[in-house]
């Protein structure tokens, strides 16, 4: 049995007398839309209340197949912008709780999301502070290498001072 996949699409090959000349094209002529279970979602990006995603599970039987050309028919004027498709907070909610979901399992989420944005946040807000960490760790990496009692070379022993020397370390800037 063809997969529905395979079902709409077709693959025309056709060769000329130069077997390096190989043309290819792919069609489609049919539109398959299942509607499939909500979910609680983990998305950080939703700003205000609960995130939906879509689970993996959909009725077979509710399954509807459409011809391309009649799908893109009614679909010509038809495109919604970003604003037009976000669902509130609200509606987001009702879904949620119309698919099982408890109000408690709903504010965990929130919450749990809540803290990832501002994990993210403070993240991005230190971003600007890699260069010198980096450059810190380099140093200490550095560092370790001289310090007395500490061999460069795996295997090997040093033999230890009485008293160590102090070391001493003077990060700076460029342009300061």
């Amino acid at each position: 049995m063809m997969s529905p996949i395979h079902e709409s699409c077709s693959l025309d090959t056709t060769t000329s007398l130069d077997p390096t000349s190989l043309t290819r094209r792919i069609s489609f002529d049919v539109v398959e839309i299942r509607e499939y279970n909500r979910i609680l979602s983990d998305n950080p990006a939703t700003t205000n209340g609960p995130p939906v995603g879509l689970g993996w599970e959909y009725s077979p039987e509710d399954t509807v197949r459409i011809d391309l050309e009649t799908y893109e028919s009614y679909q010509c004027n038809a495109r919604r912008s970003k604003r037009q498709l976000a669902i509130p907070s609200e509606v987001r909610q009702e879904m949620l709780l119309a698919e099982g979901y408890s109000f408690g399992e709903i504010a965990k989420t929130v919450r749990e999301i809540r803290k990832i944005r501002e994990r993210r946040n403070i993240s991005f807000h230190h971003m600007k502070y890699d260069p010198i960490a980096e450059r810190v760790e380099t140093l200490k990496r550095g560092v370790k290498g001289i310090i007395p009692g500490k061999s460069l070379i795996p295997g090997m022993k040093r033999k230890k001072l009485e008293s160590p020397a102090p070391v001493l370390v003077q990060v700076t800037s460029k342009g300061a």
